[in-house]
């Protein structure tokens, strides 16, 4: 049975810009700023990135991210997908499904890893807990 091991806990702020109307939902980006932090490594690292949304026929939302976390020769870039829903609130229940890509030599054993995160969107913020999946 896989496990699941704490990578990094992500927090930033939103700033969304509609698309508009296409075929298959209105899109909407949400550019992303804000801070990692994480056992892999010391102190905060930035994150950036945009998240391009497609908003479903039921009000949730579909997830294509484009993020980056740290910078230079110690950035991880990563690629998600995942599904963003709506709750009461109108908070938003966020769950990914990340692939990382690095040349950092530190952490290059994470362009073999799968990450899955889970978190929340209120108010133009986002917290997001990140985990990788390991063999048990």
């Amino acid at each position: 049975m896989p496990e699941l091991e704490p990578f990094c806990t992500i927090e930033g702020q939103m700033s969304p810009r509609m698309v508009g109307r296409t075929p298959v939902g209105v899109r909407i980006d949400f550019p992303f700023q804000g801070v990692a932090t994480g056992p892999h490594w010391e102190g905060e690292r930035p994150v950036s990135g945009v998240d391009y949304a497609t908003v479903r026929a039921d009000g949730n939302m579909d997830l294509d991210i484009h993020g980056v976390i740290g910078e230079k020769r110690d950035s991880v870039g990563y690629t998600a997908t995942g599904v963003s829903v709506v709750l009461e609130d109108q908070s938003a229940e966020i769950n990914e499904l990340l692939k990382f890509h690095t040349g950092s030599e530190d952490l290059a054993w994470l362009n073999d890893r799968i990450g899955v995160a889970i978190g929340r969107g209120a108010e133009g913020k986002i917290t997001l807990e990140v985990y990788l999946v390991k063999r048990a």
